[in-house]
């Protein structure tokens, strides 16, 4: 038997160690796994870890890092939706100069925007895209809107500095190229209005105002374009193009303006002016043959209807496209083939304010120089002596005066040409110079901006009033001039949803301050209170009723009727607790229509009630709108107040009431007010 080895007994010192919580993690047995002999083995012992300090030190520094990556991309984020906020408030601020013409204002403003906007923004978030989205896209677009809006800032200047040359100095060619150049930058504007559109999809919510921005824009590039590829093709033309000037007399007025004593044939061709002809509307209403039976007012005082007497209607479409249709009847257009392309109709307001901006004009054979303030006067005096001593051309001073005045406005420097168009923005906001035109795309674009003198469309169910107050002087010779009018207008909004108007008009005839017999004659008004087509007249004082019999059997002599004139008179009801008011029906409104006769020194009122029932009874919330439109060619003083129902103020002044007052309100004014408990 072989002996077995003796064990090594002798003492031995081990160095004896307290194991970690790793340590029991690494020797604990896996469950369900077990030796051959049924005992369970332990886990294998792993490569020994980082501490667990560092290990939270790691995640702590992860944890800032991406904490101040995200206050950062959100500080970026935030500067970047400000900028572009604020630069977007720059660039309709310079579109809204663009459109009053104030091209070095809207310049410096499309500037700033470029350069405010940090290109930096662009190569961070461009690194950053998934994070970012379509801001890199939202950021070219809007540098390339901005800066395209420079280039047409400079070429609308370049226009308003150089139209003038264009026309007189027979520069048309380079008019239409300049025209070309405008259409092709807002087509530029228009195409890279669409990629920030696009842009917008991925980044609006940046800012929601945006959209606000980009609509109306797009709108307005698109009404341009349709108005100016045709501008451009009609200057271009080799035919001539007749332009009818119609030159009104406020002192002896009419629905649209004023007797139209006078007219100018402008001539354009291929974008020159060719002539300017002025004529006495008698020369064109000597040879006109057509018999057509006026309006019933003035069968008071004619017996056919002529040119003269065609300024007849408010909405000045109507009137523009009346007086064409009779000068273009007239053998003197007739027996030539000439047709009128459009009509302009000027206030011896645009007038006054072309003297008073060139200075006083002398006309050498009348040994007269005329000015702001006695151009007027100074040509009824003409027209009267010329009248009396039976000349063959009593106007031959507007003749005179035309080349006289185009020279000295070619002449105007580059101050005198800004002032210019700023004075033509509030002519035509004033209804002082109106636009007509047979080209639908021409018209579209003035009725848009209201350059037309079209009357305003009421909405349908309509919250609100409408009010227009339309002289006619019939057989007065010359006296409005001295008539002075106020109108005054007092509305209620009662609870039960029905609105009480009253209305007073204070009319003087101050003449007799004049020297002048033909401002001294007896005033004869026919006057139209145009209002909402459900209004219903209450009470009525002050007016007159005038019995107007045929001065000839119309039938008998072949007379023919004018289709609309049919249409308002055959619309004609008496109201007879009222005999002296006729109710009419015209452009989608009421009218109620009485007369009016004052002599020189005397003073009249007056005094129409009437009511309509609104679309909604009166709550928290509700809109209310007042749409008064003012009669081109007058200068009255009006004064409205609107009421709130009881219990209730408006929005817009935290009052009951609100007023407005002016002696020179704009052609159409519209009031927005909004209702709120008290």
């Amino acid at each position: 038997m072989q002996d077995t080895p003796n064990k090594d007994n002798s003492p031995k010192t081990t160095d004896i160690k307290w194991p970690e919580e790793t340590d029991y993690k690494l020797y604990k047995p896996q469950k369900g796994k077990t030796s051959a002999g049924g005992h369970k083995s332990p886990t294998p012992r792993n490569k020994k870890s980082l501490p667990r300090g560092i290990i939270w030190g790691v995640f702590a520094l992860v944890a800032i890092f991406c904490i101040s990556l995200f206050l950062y991309i959100r500080g970026v984020s935030g500067r970047f939706s400000d900028s572009v906020v604020r630069n977007l408030d720059r660039f309709q601020s310079g579109v809204a100069d663009l459109r009053n013409l104030e091209t070095e204002s809207a310049e410096k403003k499309f500037k700033a925007a470029t350069e405010d906007i940090n290109l930096s923004f662009g190569d961070f978030i461009t690194k950053l895209r998934p994070i970012f989205g379509g801001a890199t896209d939202l950021l070219k677009s809007f540098q390339v809107l901005t800066s395209k809006g420079v280039v047409l800032a400079k070429e609308i200047q370049f226009l308003e500095d150089n139209l003038f040359s264009f026309i007189l100095d027979r520069r048309g060619e380079e008019l239409t190229q300049r025209l070309e150049t405008l259409e092709k930058t807002l087509g530029e504007v228009s195409l890279e209005s669409s990629s920030f559109s696009s842009a917008l999809k991925d980044f609006g919510s940046i800012s929601p105002n945006i959209a606000d921005f980009y609509l109306p824009l797009k709108f307005d590039l698109g009404r341009f374009d349709d108005f100016l590829g045709p501008l451009v093709g009609w200057l271009k033309s080799d035919n001539e193009h007749h332009i009818l000037v119609m030159l009104e007399n406020p002192s002896e007025i009419r629905p649209a303006g004023g007797f139209l004593g006078s007219y100018a044939d402008v001539i354009i061709k291929k974008a020159n002016l060719e002539s300017i002809n002025v004529h006495d509307i008698n020369d064109a209403d000597s040879e006109l043959d057509i018999k057509i039976i006026p309006p019933k007012p003035l069968q008071a005082m004619t017996t056919r209807w002529k040119a003269a007497d065609a300024n007849w209607f408010f909405d000045f479409s109507d009137s523009a496209t009346k007086v064409v249709e009779f000068l273009e009847a007239s053998k003197i257009y007739q027996d030539k083939s000439i047709k009128f392309d459009g009509t302009i109709a000027i206030s011896p307001q645009v007038i006054g304010d072309l003297l008073a901006l060139t200075g006083p004009i002398k006309l050498a054979q009348k040994n007269i120089a005329l000015d702001q303030k006695n151009f007027l006067v100074e040509l009824q005096k003409e027209v009267q002596k010329s009248q009396r001593e039976r000349a063959t051309y009593p106007k031959r001073v507007l003749e005179e005066l035309t080349p006289l005045l185009l020279s000295k406005l070619a002449a105007l420097d580059v101050s005198q040409k800004q002032e210019l168009f700023s004075l033509a923005q509030k002519w035509v906001e004033k209804k002082d110079l109106i636009f007509y035109f047979k080209e639908p795309s021409f018209e579209n674009f003035f009725d848009y901006y209201n350059l037309s003198g079209k009357i305003y469309e009421l909405p349908a169910n309509f919250e609100g009033d409408y009010l227009a107050v339309v002289d006619a002087n019939i057989d007065g010779g010359k006296s409005d001039l001295f008539i002075k009018q106020d109108v005054v207008l007092e509305s209620q909004i009662n609870h039960d949803g029905t609105l009480s108007n009253h209305l007073v008009i204070y009319r003087a005839h101050n003449g007799q301050k004049s020297e002048y017999w033909w401002y001294k004659v007896l005033n004869q008004d026919y006057l139209q209170i145009m209002v909402p087509p459900t209004a219903q007249l209450t009470n009525f004082s002050g007016g007159l009723k005038k019995n107007i019999s045929p001065p000839v059997n119309y039938s008998k002599l072949g007379y023919t009727k004018d289709s609309l004139v049919e249409k308002i008179e055959s619309s004609a009801e008496e109201i007879f607790s009222y005999p002296a008011v006729q109710s009419l029906s015209y452009a989608g409104k009421k009218v109620f229509a009485t007369w009016s006769k004052i002599k020189a020194g005397e003073k009249t009122q007056i005094v129409f009630d009437y009511t309509k029932r609104l679309f909604l009874p009166p709550s928290e919330g509700q809109t209310y709108q007042f749409v008064f439109e003012k009669q081109a060619g007058t200068q009255r003083n009006y004064k409205f107040e609107i009421s709130a129902p009881v219990g209730f103020r408006f929005r817009e002044n935290n009052l009951p009431v609100y007023e407005y007052e002016s002696d020179d309100p704009p052609g159409r004014l519209i009031v927005d007010l909004t209702l709120e408990r008290i």
